[in-house]
């Protein structure tokens, strides 16, 4: 709402029929190809022209998203993106398989604010669950995010806090991961002349 200040009334109309062809969009691509990015789309070729750095963000291609998603083959397990942009990775990985969406977990983080948000829509598009996090993954700096839980719950999305992203990147991974067994030391064989120098250095 404090978005739509900027907006006159007519304009403010515009905006339900941007969503309707959104999801209008979204609804006949994926029945063509499994699953589109309008959003990302969209930015791709828009960002450079209303970026003031001008620098253009190019995300990675649908096709290679796909092939990724088929090499790792993600199931009931947490799934994350680093560089996410508008989770493009994370939705082809979800569209694997109908049950993935109940399965994985997914977790985004992005340096990009708009890329977060365009990541967020396309998780509650796609009936995905799991975080989106603003945040520079390599200075491991966290300004904030979203959680979006699937919209049987109707929980929508909800704001998250630094401190709670940070839970959800490292103390819910820490306990849903399976603990690996320590490995054992390897058991020496001493030759008698070994075990004799051992004795003096040790003396």
């Amino acid at each position: 709402m404090k978005t739509l200040e900027n907006y006159n009334e007519k304009e403010k109309h515009l905006f339900p029929q941007l969503l309707g062809a959104l999801v209008q969009y979204y609804t006949e691509g994926s029945i063509k190809s499994s699953w589109v990015d309008g959003l990302g789309e969209f930015f791709e070729e828009h960002s450079g022209k209303f970026d003031r750095s001008a620098r253009g963000q190019f995300f990675t291609p649908t096709h290679i998203c796909d092939l990724l998603a088929e090499i790792t083959q993600p199931k009931g397990s947490s799934v994350n993106d680093c560089a996410a942009g508008s989770g493009r990775c994370l939705i082809a990985a979800d569209r694997l398989d109908p049950n993935n969406r109940f399965q994985n977990f997914y977790t985004a983080q992005d340096i990009d604010h708009r890329c977060v948000k365009m990541c967020v829509i396309n998780m509650v598009l796609y009936g995905m669950k799991g975080v989106v996090i603003h945040m520079d993954s390599i200075c491991m700096n966290i300004y904030g995010g979203y959680r979006v839980y699937m919209p049987e719950t109707g929980l929508g999305v909800i704001k998250l806090t630094p401190e709670e992203c940070n839970y959800y990147l490292f103390e819910q991974v820490e306990k849903t991961t399976p603990k690996k067994a320590e490995p054992k030391p390897l058991q020496h064989q001493h030759t008698p002349e070994q075990l004799e120098l051992l004795k003096i250095l040790t003396a």
